[in-house]
């Protein structure tokens, strides 16, 4: 019987999930050792959008979804031999309520009256979890959930994305050997999600913060990201099965710092604007219409400070491990954004 070798990425309907799967396409023309792999995307809904952008990479779309059409996961792994489990709550594809149904659709489907393990039943040897949570018990970033409490619809909401994520983990855990899995963590403040504030930069030349001055901020650039899952995902099974990692950019960062590392990268000063946690939520409004959006990147900017709870932060030097090299700076980002950043009357 032929060795299987691909890998499959959930989750590639997003951004990160999207940076992943061209990662992974193109590691054998940076390490012309590596063989070629087939990598299949999976995305929940197939558009031609996603078929057309995903394609061009040689990538493999496949549409899956585990809640409404078990068999596609069961189709979708047949053929591979890694999973990487992403769930992005800012693709806009899943919900709130269902990121650990969705998750648990991976291992857990009832189909011809019957449970099965869609993954161990394809024989996946390997599987990568990304998450932007820390175990409560470890140094920790984001910390847990805030609370608006004049927030109509949080009666709605059963669980926090916190609580998913740790839930999809035990449940990893629980199913596979631990040495089958890795666990990815990464800071949950990614340097992309201030693209969300580009329009109120360009406007005030300020950087709107919650109202701490004292909070310490632990962030690192998605492209780090991607860097660390497609090094574990070509490597041997051995090298990273069993092993925890987080991925973090090579320093913390108090809020002066934030505000000196966009003036630099802007070339023009930037400070910083603090405000309570209903004046961000609606500055965050009006970049994106989806409340639920809006809810995850307050989530991950530890908004817990702003109620009085103990924050603990740290730097690693995994991705050094896991890449060779380290992260990108704060600065660099803005550097390389600065576009986003800049208006075209004044750049």
């Amino acid at each position: 019987m032929t060795q299987k070798t691909a890998i499959h990425v959930a989750g590639a309907d997003g951004e990160l999930g999207a940076s992943i799967v061209k990662g992974l396409l193109e590691m054998p023309y940076l390490y012309p050792r590596l063989p070629d792999i087939p990598v299949y995307a999976g995305v929940h809904h197939e558009t031609v959008q996603s078929s057309t952008v995903l394609s061009i990479s040689n990538a493999l779309v496949v549409e899956v979804d585990p809640v409404n059409h078990p068999d596609s996961t069961v189709h979708a792994l047949k053929q591979v031999s890694k999973l990487l489990l992403l769930f992005d709550p800012l693709s806009g594809v899943i919900r709130q309520n269902d990121v650990f149904a969705f998750a648990k659709g991976y291992f857990f489907l009832y189909i011809h009256n019957r449970y099965i393990n869609a993954a161990k039943q394809a024989n996946i040897e390997h599987i990568v979890f990304l998450t932007p949570f820390s175990k409560l018990d470890t140094p920790h970033s984001p910390p847990l959930t805030p609370i608006d409490d004049d927030d109509e619809d949080r009666t709605n909401i059963t669980r926090s994305y916190r609580e998913q994520f740790e839930a999809i983990e035990s449940l990893l855990q629980e199913s596979f050997s631990p040495s089958q899995i890795t666990i990815l963590r990464y800071s949950g403040v990614l340097n992309q999600h201030l693209l969300y504030f580009a329009k109120y930069i360009i406007e005030k030349s300020k950087m709107p913060l919650i109202d701490n001055s004292h909070m310490t901020f632990e962030c690192c650039d998605m492209s780090d990201v991607v860097r660390a899952s497609c090094h574990i995902l070509v490597s041997p099974i051995q090298r990273y099965g069993g092993k925890k990692y987080k991925i973090t950019g090579p320093n913390l960062l108090t809020t002066d710092e934030i505000a000196i590392k966009a003036s630099l990268g802007l070339k023009r000063e930037i400070s910083v604007e603090f405000m309570p946690i209903k004046q961000l939520k609606k500055v965050l409004m009006e970049m994106t219409s989806d409340k639920e959006v809006v809810a995850y990147l307050l989530e991950l900017w530890g908004l817990q400070t702003y109620l009085g709870a103990t924050r603990k932060v740290q730097v690693t030097r995994d991705l050094e491990i896991i890449t060779g090299s380290t992260g990108k700076s704060l600065r660099e980002f803005f550097e390389n954004s600065y576009a986003a950043f800049t208006s075209p009357q004044t750049g």
